[in-house]
């Protein structure tokens, strides 16, 4: 047998050899689950929040919806906007536009633009705006955050909520460098997501395998280490950077998983509807956060603004 210009050539005869499909690429992973996966959170969130709470004393912990909204309040009021003042506003990786809406209501002279890879989110995001009659203020792409539509210093503030980690590396440079491009001069970014506080090569075996199979679950290629995600934000000369530790705030909501799983396999076993692949990889994956979240010497979740 020879081999002549990607054919094998066996007494005489020529055989077309099969090419192995290219691995999809990280961007396509992303859109692959959430195509699939984003409405499974209607169960989680009845305003489609795809994040976790935000508990402040005083508040039902029962209830899990007020939670999710409080940590849209808590971004806004983060952002540190004039509510009288007409500004410009992105929302990095928006999902179905749930922070986007709570922010326009908190500043009802904003303009919006949320960004997603997701187009079934965008079409989905488009017609909630429109009933809650936000369709001028919010407008919802399909767009990359790292290569963002927007011209230099055009952009009053920004925020990514439990989306920066889809973003490069462990220090997030790729989006952060281009944060810094659009937002204006004082310009504000807030973020709030789960940040490994320990190197990644010092996990046990347990912990490292459930790491690999949240991130794996969640179509992330790593979360971000808190350390180089603050060092990359100043390095890019970003300044008056706060460091807040939320994981107790977040942690009340996040002891709904078990709960919320158990139900929404239930709902979906009595209703005859066979689970999918990337809905099953979600639910394991909420699971498997609480594992991680009860490390706290390795993992943290934080709001961080600059």
């Amino acid at each position: 047998m020879k081999m002549t210009d990607g054919n094998a050539v066996v007494f005489g005869r020529s055989l077309k050899l099969e090419r192995e499909a290219p691995a999809p690429s990280q961007a396509d992973q992303i859109i692959r689950f959430y195509e699939e996966a984003s409405m499974d959170y209607a169960h989680w969130s009845r305003g489609l929040n795809m994040h976790l709470g935000f508990f402040r004393w005083g508040m039902n912990p029962f209830d899990r919806e007020a939670m999710l909204e409080q940590l849209n309040i808590e971004v806004a009021k983060r952002l540190e906007l004039d509510r009288n003042a007409d500004s410009l506003l992105v929302d990095l990786g928006c999902g179905m536009g749930a922070v986007a809406r709570s922010i326009a209501r908190k500043y009802p002279r904003s303009t919006i633009r949320g960004v997603t890879l997701a187009p079934s989110q965008v079409r989905i995001a488009d017609s909630i705006n429109e009933q809650c009659g936000l369709k001028n203020r919010i407008e919802i792409l399909n767009e990359d955050y790292t290569n963002l539509p927007f011209g230099n210093d055009t952009v009053d503030a920004a925020w990514g909520v439990e989306s920066v980690c889809y973003a490069t590396g462990a220090e997030k440079e790729d989006l952060i460098r281009e944060v810094l491009r659009v937002l204006k001069i004082g310009g504000r970014f807030v973020v709030a997501d789960c940040f490994v506080t320990n190197p990644a090569r010092n996990f046990t075996p347990l912990i490292k395998k459930c790491y690999s199979t949240v991130c794996d679950a969640w179509a992330v290629s790593e979360m971000a280490t808190l350390e180089l995600f603050v060092a990359s934000l100043e390095s890019h000369g970003f300044t008056n950077i706060v460091i807040e530790d939320a994981s107790w705030r977040a942690a009340p909501s996040l002891a709904h998983a078990p709960l919320a799983v158990l139900t929404f396999v239930l709902r979906k076993w009595l209703a005859g509807q066979k689970l999918k692949e990337h809905t099953i990889n979600n639910l394991k994956a909420s699971l498997l956060a609480l594992v991680l979240g009860a490390r706290k010497s390795k993992f943290s979740y934080c709001i961080i603004s600059a």
